[in-house]
């Protein structure tokens, strides 16, 4: 029943309503039953004003047994009717405090004994009259004022020393009774109108979250261009933003991935292309010299490690993505990463006639590293420097700080610099700008090498001129304290003593 949300908005105003309206009621009933004693008491008090002013008007001038016997009898007679007209007990109290039978037309008071005051020098103060609680015999609970004889009466002895005006203190139940019509009153109307909210709040949330839901089911189904449009309360065009801009992210990745594969085919079909056919001509007896045979075993053996080198790349670069390739973070100096990478490329400098410098900062720059995979970082970036700079060229590997305690590792070459259509695509798996379609490697290693920058928290940047040269750069995090041990010991240069796993990405 309550699967869904129209369902649970409309049962949850009516909740609210219900338990507003329950603690409301119990907040006011507990304070009417106060309120119903003051009431009751302000009341005792409007009653016993006249009853006293008029009896000051009894003639009391006969002191005689039978004249105090008729004031007597008029005086009960007087107060029956006072109490018949005011719905409340008017009982007369003798010097020790025993209530007149005459007087009292409850039977149950008639054994009741009250405390009997000295009269005041003056006349009461109705208006401060205090009321009183009393519990009678029988349980019943009752609230009343006293209120002396007039002094008049009271010289004549007729054996009356105070009234008592009284009425039955209010009772929770009869609180209850007083107060719940008018309650379920206020709650069929609170209901009513909560029915009312609910539908009005569910319908200005039900057209708007229909859209993202269709818009869910449009992206879950495939159609990645549906958008959902922004309109509703903020919480749902927040939702909508997101549903779009996880429509976006899918439609992106979809086209990523469509051209992804279409680049992987393209360069695994020439490999494999060569592959098959210098294996068919080998099985077909069309190499008929061991020549050729040789070369038809070195064609393939060259192609075969291309493939392979390729998919490793592209492991190598999924596992980082996924975060499965864990990092060996150490503290290392980049004056090591840098020695490390100048000692591996002399030789290659040398042969290309191509100055490679190194620029470190005056202090040691110690930062949190795995040593291999920022090495692997620096020599890709390196070897792509070599491929675009030209004889007598100039290449830069250092280190440097950089703001938020990082460090930041650039290479610098004075090569022929990236077009600027081209720039931001430098990262992308498999681009190739059009003056490097067919140049050799696969395409990955920028791609690799911003990846395994990210996976150290840092990232990684591209400036470059064209005709005057091309700056990468990267960030990592700084390590305070001491220079660290670790490091590696020179290698021999030149190009077979390189460690280096990625070939060029063309820029």
């Amino acid at each position: 029943m309550l699967k869904s949300l129209r369902s649970r908005v409309i049962v949850s105003f009516v909740l609210i309503v219900c338990i507003t309206l329950a603690t409301a009621g119990a907040a006011l009933i507990a304070r009417f039953g106060g309120y119903r004693d003051q009431l009751t008491a302000s009341t005792l008090r409007e009653v016993a004003a006249p009853i006293y002013y008029n009896l000051t008007l009894f003639n009391a001038a006969d002191a005689t047994a039978g004249g105090r016997a008729r004031l007597r009898n008029d005086l009960t007679a007087y107060l029956r009717a006072q109490q018949r007209g005011s719905r409340v007990d008017v009982l007369l109290i003798d010097a020790q405090g025993s209530v007149l039978p005459e007087s009292s037309g409850s039977a149950d008071l008639l054994d009741e004994r009250f405390d009997v005051e000295a009269p005041p020098a003056r006349g009461p103060d109705f208006g401060q009259l205090p009321e009183q609680k009393r519990t009678t015999s029988d349980g019943q609970r009752i609230l009343y004022v006293t209120v002396p004889m007039p002094r008049s009466i009271r010289l004549t002895n007729a054996g009356v020393s105070e009234i008592i005006v009284a009425a039955p203190e209010a009772t929770p139940r009869a609180v209850v009774r007083d107060v719940a019509p008018r309650l379920l009153f206020a709650g069929a109307i609170g209901l009513g109108a909560a029915l009312i909210a609910g539908a009005v709040l569910w319908a200005s949330l039900y057209r708007p979250m229909g859209r993202v839901t269709r818009g869910i089911r449009a992206v879950a189904g495939g159609r990645y261009q549906e958008r959902v449009p922004v309109s509703g309360p903020t919480e749902v065009r927040a939702l909508a933003e997101d549903v779009n801009a996880m429509a976006d992210s899918v439609q992106a990745s979809q086209a990523t991935l469509r051209q992804f594969l279409a680049n992987v085919s393209h360069e695994l079909k020439t490999p494999l292309t060569s592959i098959r056919g210098f294996a068919q001509a080998m099985t077909d007896g069309t190499l008929e010299t061991p020549d050729e045979r040789a070369r038809a075993v070195r064609v393939i053996d060259a192609e075969s490690r291309r493939v392979l080198h390729m998919v490793e790349e592209l492991l190598d670069l999924t596992r980082i993505e996924a975060g499965q390739q864990r990092m060996e973070l150490a503290a290392v100096d980049a004056a090591d990463l840098v020695g490390q990478i100048r000692d591996v490329f002399a030789m290659r400098a040398t042969e290309q006639a191509i100055t490679l410098d190194i620029d470190l900062p005056g202090q040691p720059a110690v930062v949190q590293a795995d040593f291999d995979r920022i090495e692997q970082v620096l020599g890709n970036l390196v070897d792509n420097a070599f491929r675009h700079t030209p004889a007598g060229g100039r290449i830069v590997v250092g280190a440097r700080p950089a703001a938020g305690s990082m460090v930041e590792l650039f290479v610098t070459d004075t090569g022929g610099g990236i077009a600027p259509d081209d720039v931001q695509h430098v990262f992308e798996r498999f681009y190739r700008s059009a003056d490097e379609a067919s140049g050799s490697g696969s395409g990955l290693g920028l791609a690799i090498a911003r990846e395994i920058v990210r996976a150290h928290g840092g990232e990684m940047r591209v400036t470059s001129t064209p005709g005057a040269g091309t700056t990468f750069a990267f960030t990592l995090a700084a390590v305070p304290g001491p220079r660290s041990a670790h490091s590696r010991p020179p290698v021999a240069s030149g190009d077979d003593a390189s460690p280096l796993r990625m070939h060029e990405q063309p820029r």
